[in-house]
């Protein structure tokens, strides 16, 4: 993890890190909940990133599964990875020299997800040969060809390595224990009068993230509306309102920058995939449009997964695609509130 910063390791208390939420210091936080890793990274005092690492995760797992039924009208296959659990492998994620797929056939899976209480494991069969341990061809169903390296250490390179990471930071001594030799930049808090999650006030900064309401420092906000087929952010203006005519375009420009800034974020935190339509303030000016364009490129390349811009309808509306990487923020949020 080349670009964390190297610091001596050291036990930190409340005063110190004070400090540093007040700082444009960034952090990450790693926090003890009973069946996960809770992992914050936090940039200029605001949650960028929330993520729940399953303490018994068997993601990344391969495993030499079973075809147990082809359903081709969902374009999916489900193949058993023991006699007693089934997961879902779509066809597109089987490449062509395992085709043609039957019944019975043996294919290597690697796990995408845990199981879930209402849903299937998901698993892909897109591996590169070179993963594989030689001589799998002759293995027996359910062997597990490679065991998963999703320890909390590979989990914290592998999500949070493109950032600028100050610091990694946590109250609890056995993950201070099992990630110091990884990382020189960790940092032990000890303050049993002031808790790590309170210091950030990671609760408040948590229940945010699920607010359908954003607002915005110029006055205005954004309302994120989600749907089965896609996700809206209408920008409103509320109380911020150019003072001259002459002003308003300039005006609405900012406010729309502004919102595509945190419309990013938001993007980011919440982890928002698939089709995603933004509701500008309309602006008169084709410049402005393509100064709006400019500025949520821009905001978008921190993000750890890949995000097309594609353009503005002449209505206003910025369409957005964002690849489907892990899960969304709602699916886990319950595991820190």
């Amino acid at each position: 993890m080349s670009r964390l910063i190297q610091t001596r390791s050291e036990t930190t208390d409340s005063n110190q890190l004070h400090n540093m939420t007040e700082s444009s210091f960034s952090r990450l936080l790693v926090l003890d909940y009973p069946e996960h890793w809770g992992l914050f990274y936090i940039a200029n005092n605001r949650l960028n990133i929330a993520k729940a690492l399953k303490k018994e995760s068997l993601v990344d797992t391969v495993i030499l599964a079973r075809v147990d039924n082809i359903k081709k009208e969902i374009g999916a296959a489900f193949v058993k990875l023991d006699q007693n659990t089934t997961a879902f492998l779509k066809l597109t994620n089987i490449p062509e020299r395992y085709f043609p797929v039957h019944q019975g056939n043996l294919i290597p899976v690697r796990l995408l997800s845990d199981e879930q209480k209402g849903k299937r494991i998901a698993v892909t069969a897109v591996i590169s040969e070179k993963k594989l341990p030689q001589g799998w061809h002759y293995k027996s169903a359910y062997t597990v060809l490679k065991e998963s390296d999703n320890t909390l250490s590979s989990y914290i390179k592998k999500c949070f390595h493109r950032y600028d990471i100050e610091k990694i930071v946590t109250d609890n001594e056995d993950i201070y224990n099992s990630i110091k030799d990884d990382f020189s930049n960790c940092e032990l808090y000890s303050d049993d009068k002031l808790p790590l999650a309170r210091l950030y006030s990671l609760k408040t900064k948590i229940n945010e993230a699920a607010d359908s309401k954003v607002n915005l420092k110029c006055g205005g906000y954004l309302v994120i509306n989600h749907t089965e087929a896609l996700t809206v952010i209408d920008v409103n203006s509320g109380k911020n309102v150019a003072s001259r005519q002459a002003d308003k375009e300039e005006n609405v420009l900012s406010i729309n920058i502004q919102a595509a800034e945190e419309a990013a974020l938001v993007m980011k935190l919440r982890n928002i995939t698939g089709m995603i339509l933004i509701d500008f303030i309309n602006m008169s000016k084709e410049e402005s449009n393509e100064a709006l364009i400019e500025a949520m490129t821009k905001a978008v390349e921190t993000d750890y997964v890949p995000v097309n811009v594609v353009d503005i309808t002449p209505l206003g509306i910025m369409e957005i695609t964002r690849k489907k990487i892990d899960k969304p923020l709602s699916e886990y949020i319950n595991v820190f509130l």
